[in-house]
């Protein structure tokens, strides 16, 4: 009597959990009475069974792999967020001291040491138009410790036109730190007040004047042919080994032009003439320097293209370059830098490590094809 109890309660649950069920899947349709309710029950009853434990079981399955998906993101971010440097970091400067980039990675070195916890050496490793600088950082062990201050003519000009003794793809980008200012100054022995007056007597002694720059295949090169061939006149070319080289000479008349933004001193004191700056707009510290675009010069695509940056050995952690790029970010953000790199004619100009390779890059391609078009010979 009992067990026929039993067995119309069971078909009685049976019945009621099998019309609660109604999927729109073909072939999972509401059960229907019928007249065998005591074996349909017992069936219903364990196909409800191995459904729930088939649903408990993928229910675990991914919860543990949401879990060690959580745990591998949690590992990767302290894994970038951990890097600490555990000795001194150097940075080589490719050229002699006192030049722009030297000016740059001095303005940031003592603030980048506080935020690292560990010193920061700046080195000066001058010779063969920064190749010797260069390739002391390529053969570098790749630890975040040894960096390298690269202007664009290092990393997105010269090797792409000439042989160099460094290998590009030996090194990663690891964020870019300013855009310099490049300003014309002319010497001050030609006489002339303004560019519109230079320009006339270049044009009435074609090839008589020179320019200085840092080095066949620089940024200050690049300017010089740019420049004078937009103003329409003809000028000579004198490399010099570094920028502060030609200091001398253009403030006694022996060269006659200069682009750099270390003269910046110079032109403020009355030393050299500012004749213009390759800015969008007037410089604070020369209001009375006109843009090149006021002069009609349209070398806007070219002067965004200037600029010095971090590298490191190409093996170099990421979580290391992570870590260097955030902090130089901080630093290039805060006003005392913007300041301290304003009186030497830079702007603060922060890239990230991804953002700043792709600009790299980019330059690689520009820079090939201006070279092409100016039919320029860097040998």
């Amino acid at each position: 009597m009992r067990s026929a109890v039993r067995c119309v309660v069971a078909a009685t649950k049976g019945k009621a959990l099998s019309q609660r069920l109604s999927f729109t899947s073909e072939g999972c349709k509401q059960e229907q009475p019928s007249r065998n309710r005591r074996s349909r029950s017992c069936a219903n009853h364990s196909i409800l069974r191995d459904m729930k434990s088939r649903r408990n079981a993928m229910i675990r399955r991914r919860t543990a792999a949401l879990g060690g998906l959580a745990l591998l993101a949690v590992t990767n971010a302290r894994a970038q967020t951990a890097w600490k440097p555990d000795k001194p970091v150097r940075i080589i400067v490719p050229y002699g001291p006192g030049g722009s980039a030297d000016q740059v990675v001095r303005i940031y070195g003592e603030r980048l040491t506080a935020a690292l916890g560990q010193q920061v050496i700046i080195e000066n490793k001058p010779g063969a138009s920064g190749g010797v600088g260069t390739a002391i950082v390529g053969n570098a062990p790749a630890d975040g410790h040894t960096l390298l201050l690269s202007p664009t003519a290092i990393m997105a000009i010269t090797p792409t036109v000439r042989q160099v003794n460094y290998d590009i793809n030996a090194f990663a980008p690891v964020a870019r730190l300013s855009t310099p200012v490049l300003i014309v100054s002319l010497t001050n022995e030609l006489g002339v007040k303004d560019w519109k007056g230079f320009v006339e007597l270049a044009k009435a002694n074609p090839g008589k004047y020179w320019y200085g720059s840092s080095g066949l295949g620089t940024i200050t090169h690049l300017t010089g042919e740019v420049l004078t061939r937009a103003a329409g006149i003809r000028m000579q070319h004198a490399p010099y080994k570094t920028i502060v080289d030609a200091v001398g000479d253009v403030m006694s008349g022996r060269i006659h032009m200069v682009f750099d933004p270390s003269f910046m001193p110079q032109a403020k004191a009355g030393k050299v003439l500012a004749a213009l700056a390759a800015t969008k707009d007037r410089l604070r510290e020369l209001p009375d320097t006109p843009t090149a675009a006021e002069l009609g010069l349209d070398i806007a695509s070219f002067r965004d293209r200037s600029w010095f940056g971090l590298f490191a050995p190409k093996a170099t952690p990421r979580a290391a370059i992570d870590r260097l790029s955030a902090e130089l970010g901080k630093l290039a953000a805060e006003p005392d830098i913007q300041h301290k790199l304003s009186l030497v004619a830079q702007i603060a100009y922060h890239q990230p490590h991804d953002v700043f390779a792709k600009q790299v890059a980019d330059d690689r391609l520009y820079f090939a094809n201006l070279i092409k078009e100016l039919d320029l010979k860097l040998e």
